[in-house]
């Protein structure tokens, strides 16, 4: 028993010995271990707050390098801009340099109530270029017998916004469909009577037009412009002598073109030609004068034909309002006139090289309106190539008055030889 008092006290001796020796190496290594986790966090710390002081820099450097690409796009587009026009100078340049030019030869031999003549009727001269990438001129000289003119002479933009293009110098106006045609050009050998009497002939003018193509799905445009005058040989009015802009002719146009079908398709257009105030010499104020114009051209052309093969209709009709000088016993006076005119017109294409047609005319006569002329003419014409052409012609004019000039009277008859040498167009408007 004894023995055993003595070993339980040995035991517990040798824990308590244990214990005390144990238990102060866990405390100094559980010490360690927090001081560990400590350092540890303090580091993770200090590399997040460097992490994020480098995207910070990062994102800096982002938006200065962002500024940079668009301060380079924009430079880069602006020298796009300039190299673009540089090849555009240089495309126009060689046209420039050495422009287009043909010439055209038009003559005929006529036999009429008058006498038969052969009529050298004109050797036109076309020029045109591009001058730079904003306006092209183009200039016909027109020589006949009775000498040498400037038929046009013009410039018109090429680039302006909204659709917009300007014309200037002296040009053949946006008036109706035929009267602003070149003789030559054609569908028939003479320009019908009514055109001549009522508009004064093709419709060359000095002054300035703009033309405004309409954003719509089908082909819609107008004209407005300001002139001297319109008409070739319209003597109301000088090109020389300076007036009042109130005595000026202001024009306007609306013109379009519609698709019926896929081989039909018809253009329609009017046309008003106006002068606020028209004095004559020696006779009253004239007041105003009003020319208006409806033209309508229906065409069918076959898709399997190209363009060899089809039929053309086309019709204008005219009206002029104007005071009409005339002198009595009693003195000189001046009344207004209305007057009516115009012409109808069909023609068929055989194949490439033959075509022939029927045109009808109603002329009035300006001063005297009562005074008309009637004129029937079949016409065929045959085609030798794009740039040799003959036309056979036959009219018969009938006046209603006496005292109408021979060669608009009776039976006529004309074989037109034209010819073309070079490069000559009037645009899209002989198609």
């Amino acid at each position: 028993m004894v023995f055993f008092k003595k070993s339980s006290r040995s035991v517990w001796a040798s824990v308590a010995l244990s214990y005390l020796i144990i238990c102060p190496g866990l405390g100094f290594a559980q010490e360690s271990v927090t001081d560990i986790l400590k350092r540890q966090i303090a580091d993770m710390q200090e590399q997040l707050k460097k992490a994020l002081e480098r995207i910070d820099q990062l994102e800096k450097e982002k938006s200065a390098t962002s500024g940079k690409i668009d301060q380079l796009q924009t430079a880069t587009t602006a020298r796009l801009g300039e190299v673009e026009k540089s090849v555009q100078a240089v495309q126009s340049a060689p046209t420039a340099l050495n422009p287009a030019m043909g010439l055209v030869l038009d003559a005929n031999v006529q036999n009429t109530k008058a006498g038969g003549n052969f009529d050298f009727r004109s050797a036109e001269l076309g020029i045109a270029a591009s001058v730079d990438p904003f306006a092209r001129m183009y200039s016909f000289i027109n020589g006949t017998k009775e000498g040498v003119e400037v038929d046009e002479a013009a410039a018109i933009t090429t680039s302006l916004p909204w659709n917009l293009t300007a014309k200037g110098g002296r040009f053949l106006a946006d008036f109706g469909r035929f009267p602003k045609y070149h003789e030559h050009e054609l569908p028939f050998v003479n320009q019908p009577l009514s055109i001549q009497r009522m508009v004064g002939g093709e419709t060359q003018a000095d002054g300035v037009e703009l033309n405004y193509l309409f954003s719509t799905p089908f082909f819609l445009r107008s004209t407005v412009g300001g002139m001297n005058k319109i008409g070739e040989d319209n003597n109301r009015v000088s090109n020389i002598i300076p007036r009042a802009w109130s005595q000026m002719t202001y024009l306007g146009r609306l013109n379009t073109y519609l698709d019926i079908t896929d081989n039909q398709s018809i253009e329609l257009g009017t046309s008003m030609a106006y002068t606020p105030s028209l004095r004559l010499a020696g006779y009253p104020s004239g007041g105003f004068r009003s020319l208006n114009g409806v033209d309508v051209t229906y065409r069918y052309q076959p898709l399997g034909s190209a363009v060899y093969q089809g039929l053309t209709w086309g019709s204008e009709f005219y009206t002029n309002s104007e005071r009409i000088p005339f002198s009595t016993d009693d003195g000189d006076f001046a009344k207004r006139r209305q007057s009516f005119g115009g012409y109808s017109y069909i023609e068929g294409k055989i194949n490439k090289n033959w075509s022939a047609g029927f045109q009808v005319d109603y002329s009035p006569v300006l001063d005297s309106p009562g005074h008309r002329t009637m004129s029937y003419s079949p016409f065929l014409t045959w085609n030798l190539s794009e740039f040799n052409r003959l036309r056979l012609e036959y009219y018969y004019l009938q006046n209603n008055f006496r005292g109408a000039d021979k060669a608009e009277n009776g039976n006529q008859v004309f074989l037109q030889w034209t010819t073309v040498i070079g490069a000559h167009t009037h645009g899209f408007l002989t198609r």
